[in-house]
């Protein structure tokens, strides 16, 4: 585990214990220094449960997805018995890269030396081993693999605690959109320049939606005083913010009141945060490069009935896109121009605003972690 100097372990201890009208952005050596974000990979990442996707993306039998984490490539593939399972996505032989991208597969052939494995992760095939080696004794590394609300997450720590109960009170907020049913619309990776935390942080950060965003999302609802903060956990955070109108589908009777404009943004700590909301989905998995680079994949995927009713699928998955490109527009520059400012001299830090609650939620994830 990568050390870090003491004096910057003792302003983390302070970050992570401090009331919120006490709350600070963290030391800006967070966001540049190599050290941490070493640090980062065994202290924050190591053992955390990532999004590598949803169900909806593995519908059939061999059904499979490869999916980035901070410190490996990860194959998660539906298997004959219907049940997903996540792998090291290299061949145990010699290490090659085992499949590329997605697809459906019947079994997956190593491209090296033809190794093949079945969708269960158990070797079946070596050509031209020597005699006595049992194929049946080898199989692929698995990794633990767990559903919420349609989300498909991976953790590679040896036996990690379950997802699903530190998430329980997201549950309660999030469960009456049945996002598990919403319909997969687009898919991309992108690349910004910025510190992986900023780019979570600025997702959770209320406060400059009526600033950064009042062409795009503060048309509708973009004062700060349309949306309530929620406390959050060590595991998670969320606020609700109202839009002007209604965005559930009139057939959709499980959501009632203002719950059918309501816009739900939640994190899942520490790299997977989402927009959920009557009408769409649209999340972001982060992975770190380095401390200026960060890999982002996001999805869009459509509530079913509001899918359903379009007359042009097309043209309204097309507008759903051009906001949601020109809402990342906003917010690229602003979270890399932060990042640059980090490599600068420390400045004053103000304190945040009651709007930057689950900022400081995350912040205090992170702090806690590379404090110890």
């Amino acid at each position: 585990m990568t050390s870090l100097p003491e004096s910057l372990r003792t302003e983390l201890r302070r970050a992570a214990e401090a009331p919120f009208h006490e709350a600070r952005m963290l030391p800006l050596e967070v966001y540049r220094s190599p050290q941490v974000l070493a640090a980062e990979m065994t202290s924050v990442l190591a053992d955390a449960w990532h999004c590598v996707g949803r169900t909806a993306d593995l519908p059939n039998v061999g059904d499979h997805l490869v999916a980035e984490l901070p410190d490996r490539q990860v194959l998660v593939a539906r298997g004959d018995d219907g049940e997903l399972r996540a792998f090291d996505n290299v061949c145990i032989h010699r290490g090659a890269p085992l499949v590329a991208g997605c697809g459906n597969e019947a079994r997956f052939t190593c491209p090296y030396h033809a190794w093949v494995f079945r969708l269960d992760g158990q070797l079946i095939g070596a050509p031209y081993m020597h005699r006595g080696f049992d194929p049946g004794q080898h199989r692929l590394g698995e990794l633990s693999l767990e559903v919420w609300e349609g989300f498909v997450y991976v953790n590679a720590a040896p036996a990690p605690a379950p997802l699903a109960p530190r998430l329980e009170g997201l549950t309660e907020a999030v469960g009456r959109f049945h996002m598990a049913d919403y319909v997969p619309v687009h898919q991309q990776v992108d690349v910004w320049q910025t510190n992986w935390k900023l780019l979570a942080e600025n997702f959770m950060d209320t406060y400059h939606v009526f600033k950064v965003h009042r062409a795009t999302f503060g048309t509708n609802s973009g004062s700060p005083l349309n949306t309530t903060m929620y406390p959050g956990t060590d595991a998670w955070a969320h606020h609700v913010a109202l839009d002007r109108d209604e965005m559930a589908h009139p057939d959709n009777t499980a959501l009632q009141g203002d719950w059918r404009r309501a816009v739900v943004l939640a994190a899942v700590f520490p790299t997977h945060v989402m927009q959920l909301q009557p009408d769409y989905l649209w999340y972001l998995q982060l992975t770190p490069i380095d401390t200026d680079r960060v890999r982002i994949r996001w999805d869009v995927s459509v509530a079913p009935g509001v899918l359903a009713a379009q007359p042009d699928r097309d043209a309204y998955v097309a507008s759903i896109l051009s906001l949601l490109h020109a809402v990342n527009a906003e917010d690229q520059p602003v979270a890399e121009g932060v990042r640059r400012s980090a490599d600068g001299p420390q400045f004053e830090r103000g304190p945040l605003s009651q709007y930057e609650r689950n900022v400081y939620d995350f912040d205090r994830h992170i702090a806690r972690r590379l404090a110890t």
